[in-house]
């Protein structure tokens, strides 16, 4: 298993085509988000790329993943998994592709190496960080759509920026967001200050026992 740092990852990415993006079982903000991102930020340098479809997404984050997904993989493609940690990780349905991964981006510390490559950043507070810093380096098209993505992934993995795993690089991509023209208050309404019937009856019940 080889380490990358950023630029060596934007140069293997450079390399190659024909990705097919992983996320994780459960999905949160931040795996669909580094998904999204990245696969966007590949078609924006003329890479095909595309998202095999979760079967647990939820509402409330596919925006991200339309007109980016695929059902099954493709035997020439690529494979990357974003903000996975370990194996156990990914979907059942995803296992049998597992020999396949050529690349894992993550930045969870504690995790199990599972792929020939990887980068990980540990001090990275979500995986969408990382993806835009590399991104960045590859000189792809960071438009409103990818920065919401990644907006998504680190204001989420950040609890909006309340946790303690929030750094002056969180900060700063998040500033990034904000000039390429991620809508910050429609996604800060949406994903935080926006209750489900089912959730506000469950904190009912919480707080009566």
């Amino acid at each position: 298993m080889t380490k990358l740092t950023r630029a060596e990852a934007a140069e293997f990415l450079a390399c190659h085509d024909q990705y097919l993006l992983l996320t994780h079982r459960r999905p949160d903000g931040d795996t669909l988000g580094s998904a999204a991102a990245l696969c966007l930020g590949l078609r924006s340098l003329g890479k095909t790329c595309y998202i095999l479809e979760n079967p647990e997404i939820t509402p409330r984050f596919a925006f991200l993943h339309e007109g980016l997904t695929r059902p099954e993989a493709e035997p020439e493609d690529s494979l990357i998994t974003v903000d996975v940690a370990s194996p156990g990780m990914l979907p059942n349905s995803f296992g049998k592709l597992l020999d396949r991964v050529a690349l894992r981006i993550d930045h969870h510390g504690a995790a199990t190496s599972f792929t020939p490559r990887e980068i990980v950043d540990p001090d990275s507070a979500s995986c969408a960080e990382l993806v835009w810093d590399i991104l960045e380096i590859m000189g792809a098209s960071m438009d409103a759509r990818l920065a919401e993505a990644v907006y998504v992934g680190l204001s989420t993995d950040t609890g909006c920026f309340r946790f303690a795993n929030t750094t002056e690089h969180t900060f700063a991509t998040a500033a990034k967001c904000a000039r390429a023209g991620a809508r910050l208050y429609e996604l800060n309404q949406e994903l935080f200050e926006t209750n489900t019937l089912g959730r506000l009856r469950i904190q009912g019940w919480i707080v009566e026992h």
